[in-house]
């Protein structure tokens, strides 16, 4: 048998076999269409479940989604109403630090016109305080007792026999008395000092000047001292100028004090004069000088008039007592202002 007939053959069996197959379909209908709609029913139905659970499972998330929405849009609404309350406390805070800050500016430049009235009225009282003692004199070392009933007599036998006067001087004595302390009970402790007022002052320069040319003046075998009567405060700064004087002495640099306090120094350039010893500090310290300052010098200025003289000092710009006044009545309306508010 030739290839092509083999081949006819086949293809007619292969036909044959598929005319049966779809026979037997065509001829048992009922179990070809019963299988598929069993499987489709199941389907459908599993189908319906699953979206019944989904729709269930989209219902409970929507709500719990809208329940988390209504809660954060009441936490914005209570954050939105927390800052409109912070912004306006910020913005009363913001005006009451500006009112306090000009009051503080205020109440600034009256401290200083107030610093700056207290230092030249407090330069005042002890510049007038020092010339209502122009004709005072001070005697150091006398011993106590040594008086007798007699202040005044006693003080003009003693200028007379310790001192070398002109024989026509007229000591006018208008009064004297012992420095107003506690009289010290042991007879080896510094005895206090003698206050003489003259009633002419030219009379009193020309002692001390006549005391200090001898250096050396004796009262019943012991040393005595004449100076000017300073105020207690002027005292103490000529005490520290004399303190720096002895420090430039043992280094062989002259010195001097003139009044009130002020340092005169001789150095190979020539003279100079300070009115402070702040004013000398940096002259002091290459000198190899320490000083000690008081408190007072760094807000006082010191008194540069003399006894016979007074500078006039220049008229600076200042608050006027009017101006202080309604300054300071105007604070006190703002502090009612505030209060108030």
């Amino acid at each position: 048998m030739s290839s092509s007939t083999r081949q006819k053959v086949l293809n007619k069996q292969a036909n044959t076999k598929d005319m049966e197959d779809k026979q037997q379909k065509l001829g048992n209908p009922s179990e070809a269409s019963t299988q598929p709609t069993s499987c489709t029913i199941m389907s459908e139905n599993k189908l319906l479940e699953e979206i019944k659970q989904m729709r269930d499972e989209n219902k409970e998330g929507h709500s719990l989604t809208k329940s988390s929405l209504d809660r954060l849009e009441q936490a914005v609404a209570d954050i939105r109403s927390q800052i409109g309350e912070q912004e306006e406390r910020l913005t009363g805070l913001e005006e009451r630090v500006a009112s306090l800050e000009e009051r503080e500016t205020r109440h600034e430049r009256e401290l200083n016109h107030l610093l700056r009235r207290e230092t030249e009225l407090t330069n005042t009282c002890e510049d007038l305080q020092n010339r209502l003692r122009r004709n005072n004199m001070r005697i150091f070392q006398v011993p106590e007792e040594s008086e007798g009933g007699n202040l005044i007599d006693f003080t003009k036998d003693l200028l007379n026999k310790v001192l070398t006067l002109p024989s026509d001087l007229d000591i006018r004595i208008e009064r004297a008395h012992r420095a107003l302390q506690v009289r010290p009970r042991d007879h080896l402790a510094t005895p206090r000092s003698i206050v003489v007022r003259f009633l002419d002052a030219a009379v009193k320069d020309l002692i001390l000047k006549q005391a200090w040319s001898q250096r050396q003046v004796l009262f019943q075998g012991k040393r005595i001292f004449f100076d000017q009567d300073y105020s207690p405060e002027l005292q103490k700064k000529r005490a520290r100028v004399r303190a720096v004087i002895k420090q430039l002495r043992q280094k062989g640099i002259g010195a001097k004090c003139l009044y009130p306090a002020r340092l005169k120094l001789k150095l190979d350039s020539g003279e100079k004069i300070y009115t402070t010893l702040t004013s000398a500090a940096e002259m002091l310290s290459s000198l190899g000088v320490q000083i000690y300052e008081g408190e007072e010098e760094h807000t006082e200025k010191e008194p540069t008039t003399d006894w016979t003289t007074r500078s006039k000092k220049k008229k600076e710009g200042k608050i006027k007592s009017l101006d202080l006044e309604f300054i300071t009545q105007e604070d006190k309306n703002t502090e009612r202002g505030i209060e108030i508010a």
